[in-house]
């Protein structure tokens, strides 16, 4: 193949790119909005408040439908080297994801909290990859499945699925499943809370530990307790949402190494050629922008470095999932069955209950922080 040179590949890059800068730019300018304001079934912003829209499930539903509506099951050539970029564009986002994040929070839940957290998420991810190897899965998807019911949803997926070489179809069908269970327990939690009697501390560490989605947790306690201050559910549910989060890093190296390692005794490597070869850099991103956070060096919390990388990490997530949503052929995802639905369902259900007995048992009502 002919060497285009730099400008060439800028050229051949900018038409599919462009697309997926101007697609996030309608949705979030105009569609967003638009199901924010829009009243169904007598609730404004009911696709918002109850399905948990957003722009960024929209642009991996508007990906999904250039190739397989528009594009006709296959991405054209003239988009092809834009839409490659995808996965740069979820590495840097996941980079920056560690701003958000500082040393001093994880110091305000306790050791006994973090152990139980911690315990509840390498739990889940060794029960996954158990079930999915018995059901006969890929082990790729095994790896994204388990990160994304271990940790925090999408966004461990997303995260996980460079690093062990997960296909689009594979992110798709963990995304699916995770969301699915996470509306159904929106529903749910709050009623059982109010029954059971829980505090605000208890409600927001079970579903701050329980629920597989980070976005849902935050709907979900304010379900339960629509106020938003300290010492309400929506605050203790995100502290404990926020640690397990923390352990993004840990999990894609924990889940890179259990992936390569088979390959390694195919391949005859080493652990250290392993860790060498197929670590994820951008783990090192992560724990580097956290401790730039925890030192100050992004600026205080509210500032306006801090508030303009939020909003460019959030642009350059969106812009990488549409391309992420274009790399999902509905081909594919029929043709895997139904195991990936009954491992995730299994995992979640099992994870909910668990540690809805362990809060209800073993945790204080009152909080100690």
């Amino acid at each position: 193949m002919e060497d285009k040179g730099i400008f060439g590949k800028i050229a051949a890059i900018l038409p599919g790119l462009a697309l997926m800068v101007g697609t996030l730019w309608v949705l979030r300018t105009w569609v967003e909005p638009w199901m924010a304001n829009t009243v169904l079934f007598g609730q404004k912003g009911w696709l918002v408040k109850v399905l948990s829209l957003n722009y960024i499930l929209l642009a991996i539903i508007v990906g999904m439908l250039y190739r397989n509506v528009l594009f006709g099951g296959k991405i054209p050539a003239w988009a092809e080297e834009g839409f490659r970029t995808t996965r740069l564009f979820i590495k840097s986002g996941v980079i920056m994801l560690g701003s958000l994040y500082t040393i001093q929070s994880l110091a305000k839940v306790g050791g006994i909290a973090i152990l139980l957290i911690m315990t509840f998420v390498f739990g889940t991810i060794f029960f996954v990859m158990f079930m999915g190897r018995l059901m006969g899965m890929d082990r790729s998807l095994i790896g994204v499945m388990a990160a994304a019911c271990g940790v925090c949803g999408v966004s461990a997926a997303v995260a996980t699925s460079p690093a062990v070489k997960a296909k689009p179809s594979d992110v798709a069908l963990v995304i699916a499943t995770i969301l699915g269970f996470g509306i159904m327990t929106m529903f749910v939690s709050p009623f059982v809370g109010k029954a059971l009697q829980m505090s605000d501390y208890q409600f927001g560490a079970w579903v701050g530990t329980g629920i597989l989605n980070s976005g849902q947790v935050l709907a979900t306690c304010l379900a339960f307790n629509p106020t938003i201050a300290p010492g309400t559910a929506v605050a203790y549910g995100e502290i404990w949402n926020v640690v397990r989060v923390i352990s993004i890093p840990f999990v894609v190296f924990f889940i890179t190494m259990w992936f390569w390692r088979a390959e390694a005794q195919a391949e005859h490597l080493s652990l250290l050629g392993i860790l060498k070869d197929k670590f994820p850099i951008f783990v090192i991103g992560f724990f580097g922008m956290t401790f730039l956070s925890s030192v100050g060096a992004l600026g205080a919390e509210g500032s306006n470095t801090l508030h303009m990388m939020r909003d460019v990490m959030s642009w350059i997530f969106g812009i990488g999932l549409v391309g992420q949503g274009a790399y999902i052929d509905i081909r594919e995802i029929k043709t895997a069955g139904g195991k990936p639905l009954k491992v995730g369902l299994a995992a979640g259900c099992l994870k909910y209950v668990v540690a809805l007995l362990v809060i209800m048992f073993f945790v204080s009502k009152e909080s100690s922080f």
